[in-house]
């Protein structure tokens, strides 16, 4: 799998296009639909799938836009729904950028996605907000983990449908995964379940 990673918008959101074999997916299209949409086109690669960590404002302000333009299908946990299509809930009202989403595929904890030879499950993390969610490629060892945790951290919990206690809770999913396994979060730098493990206060 190729992962490239475009950092983009007023918050430094990354946005992620995963390959394999001329196929794409898009984890977190933040803004910009145009660049994204260019790297797609330049490669040579079809989005197939474009999945969402979570709703908040800065992961999605692409969102619609990209679906348009490559016909990808949208994925959200089921329990984010509300958020997604509420610029109140998913913060964009605070930073003044009224954006709302909408998917076409509600997912469950659990669930295998087999997107055009590319296989990703579903890990719902509540806390950050309450239908977060990592989603994992155990062959290759990949994890995409939107703001549920960074490089030595973890995403706040006081935006609505934040809760610090459930976030807690969720953590403890990861510790138990493959430790090579490399995260790529929603803001900052790469990570491993190893690394945080080591460094991570709130995975201790």
């Amino acid at each position: 799998m190729n992962i490239k990673r475009l950092t983009l918008g007023e918050l430094g959101t990354n946005c992620y296009i995963a390959s394999k074999e001329g196929t794409a997916v898009v984890i977190d299209p933040a803004d910009d639909a145009d660049t994204i949409s260019d790297y797609l086109v330049e490669n040579d690669l079809k989005a197939v799938a474009i999945l969402l960590t979570h709703g908040h404002f800065d992961h999605i302000l692409a969102c619609d836009g990209l679906k348009k333009m490559t016909g990808a299908t949208v994925y959200v946990h089921e329990a984010e729904k509300e958020l997604l299509e509420s610029p109140k809930l998913n913060a964009g009202d605070r930073f003044g950028m009224s954006k709302t989403a909408h998917a076409d595929v509600y997912v469950k904890d659990g669930q295998v996605l087999d997107l055009s030879g590319m296989t990703f499950e579903v890990i719902h993390t509540p806390g950050h907000t309450v239908g977060s969610v990592c989603y994992l490629d155990k062959e290759d060892k990949v994890m995409f983990t939107g703001d549920t945790i960074f490089y030595g951290s973890v995403g706040r919990c006081d935006l609505p449908t934040g809760d610090e206690n459930v976030l807690m809770e969720s953590l403890q999913k990861l510790k138990s995964l493959d430790p090579e396994t490399e995260m790529y979060p929603g803001h900052g730098r790469s990570t491993t379940i190893a690394g945080e493990l080591k460094r991570n206060m709130y995975l201790r």
